[in-house]
């Protein structure tokens, strides 16, 4: 009887042993079906937004590519006159400019990624950099009044010419094109003891500060209307730019409706 029981009992322990080893193994199947259903479902919100961002960027290859055309047609017809030539010619080196701009962004995206951005650094004048910007900018911006408030002496420091220029042309072109027509950007470059401070302000809508923590990634875009599109990389860019010269982008605090959006950042002078 005694034998009996033990072998009961025994075969118990063995059948709940296997049970709880049937449990752990669809526990276990469970757990990598769940992994693998949030890997699919992360893979399928990363095709969306290739999908997305490929559709941006052809919008965004769009926009400068259709005026260089258009003008290019314009300015080619024998009996054109020579003013009108010569606005077609600055609007189309403008636009060209803007499209090796947005070209230079992707391509440092990838850069930034593979840890392969760098700074080719030479002694400029950043208020000189800055007015060159600004009249690029004029010919695609005729609605729009860009002012520009830079002190009478040289600003000179070690910086990548070519750098700033992509940086503050980003933060121009958001400046115009998240405001209204018939409104005013301005640049101001100020020195204050051994930094350069650079600011670029707009009279369009204020970005609300739930938004201001989503401002500097790449690929996100806070406004996207059929009026303003973009790569989402403008800002993160130049926040890149900005931090290896060793200065810093920020978004400046504004108390009140209707003010505007101010961005700016500072370059050591040293």
């Amino acid at each position: 009887m005694g034998v009996c029981l033990g072998k009961i009992g025994r075969c118990v322990g063995m059948q709940v042993q296997h049970e709880k080893s049937q449990d752990e193994v669809i526990q276990a199947l469970q757990r990598r079906v769940d992994e693998l259903s949030a890997a699919n479902l992360l893979l399928q919100e990363q095709l969306v937004r290739k999908e997305q961002f490929i559709a941006m960027i052809a919008h965004e290859l769009r926009g400068p590519l259709s005026p260089i055309i258009n003008y290019a047609q314009m300015v080619a017809r024998p009996t054109q006159r020579t003013e009108t030539i010569q606005r077609g010619t600055r609007i189309i080196i403008s636009q060209a400019r803007r499209l090796v701009r947005l070209v230079n962004d992707l391509l440092d995206s990838s850069r930034l990624s593979s840890g392969q951005f760098t700074l080719v650094r030479e002694m400029c004048d950043i208020a000189e950099l800055a007015k060159e910007v600004v009249e690029q900018l004029r010919p695609v911006a005729p609605h729009h009044t860009l002012v520009i408030e830079v002190p009478d002496t040289p600003i000179i420091g070690d910086w990548d010419n070519g750098r700033l220029q992509q940086a503050l042309g980003n933060l121009l072109d958001n400046a115009i094109k998240y405001s209204d027509e018939d409104t005013t950007v301005t640049v101001r470059i100020l020195v204050k003891q051994d930094v350069a401070q650079i600011s670029v302000h707009n009279q369009g809508t204020s970005i609300h500060s739930a938004d201001i923590g989503q401002l500097f990634r790449p690929y996100v875009r806070l406004q996207p209307t059929a009026s303003h599109q973009g790569s989402g990389l403008g800002l993160y860019i130049t926040k890149c730019i900005v931090e290896a010269h060793g200065g810093r982008l920020r978004l400046e605090p504004h108390t009140g409706e209707g003010q505007g959006t101010t961005f700016s950042f500072e370059l050591p002078l040293q």
